[in-house]
């Protein structure tokens, strides 16, 4: 008795789930009509329609381009369009603001911007853009523009552009120790030519330099 009456609440289980299977939806089914049109019929799919004709033949346009011949933008002849009244304002503003172009008294490496970005970053309530730009001794527009600049380089590039700061500010002290040894050639050249000058008066008597030692010299015996 016990045993039929298990098996009959089992076979009633396998009953209900098999009906209930004919009647809900599933999840997967609900995702796939909840986008769907009523009284819209769904399009076949490409793999189903055997009837239409693709052509599968490469468009000569797409591939070499509408115009091929067009040239590059900066060889391109300015439109004749006017330029839009919200870029003559920033243009008009930048006039004003820097005269003379944008030309920085002095230039920061890579590792100077990254550590005024640091800064700012870790404590912008102590390091503003005023006090930055005083401690690196740069303009405050220049210490925006670089803490408004998000583009990081790739460790391949960063090391590329540290080896190429390098090299420039080397090329920057050779030719400095050039030009402070030019000077002093030709400063030791000028003194020679001096030197020189003031023998051959002496040697030859008219140099008054040597005639007022003399006459101190007698003054003073």
């Amino acid at each position: 008795m016990a045993s039929w009456i298990r098996f009959s609440k089992v076979h009633q289980i396998c009953t209900r789930h098999s009906t209930s299977r004919y009647y809900t939806e599933t999840a997967f089914q609900k995702a796939r009509n909840k986008w769907q049109l009523g009284g819209v019929p769904k399009p076949r799919s490409i793999l189903e329609d055997d009837d239409a004709v693709i052509d599968l033949s490469e468009d000569n346009e797409a591939v070499d381009g509408a115009n091929p011949n067009t040239p590059p933008i900066h060889l391109r002849k300015p439109s004749g369009k006017s330029t839009p009244h919200e870029y003559k304002a920033h243009r008009e503003t930048m006039r004003k603001a820097f005269p003379e172009g944008w030309a920085p008294p002095r230039k920061l490496s890579r590792e100077a911007m990254d550590a005024v970005r640091q800064l700012n970053r870790v404590q912008p309530e102590t390091f503003t853009t005023a006090i930055l730009a005083d401690k690196f001794k740069i303009s405050p527009e220049a210490v925006r523009r670089i803490l408004k600049s998000k583009w990081e380089p790739t460790a391949e590039k960063r090391t590329q552009l540290a080896i190429r700061e390098r090299q420039q500010r080397q090329a920057i002290i050779d030719t400095r120790k050039a030009k402070e040894l030019t000077e002093t050639e030709s400063v030791g050249q000028l003194q020679r030519m001096l030197r020189k000058d003031r023998f051959i008066r002496q040697k030859s008597g008219s140099d008054p330099h040597s005639e007022q030692t003399n006459s101190d010299t007698l003054t003073f015996q």
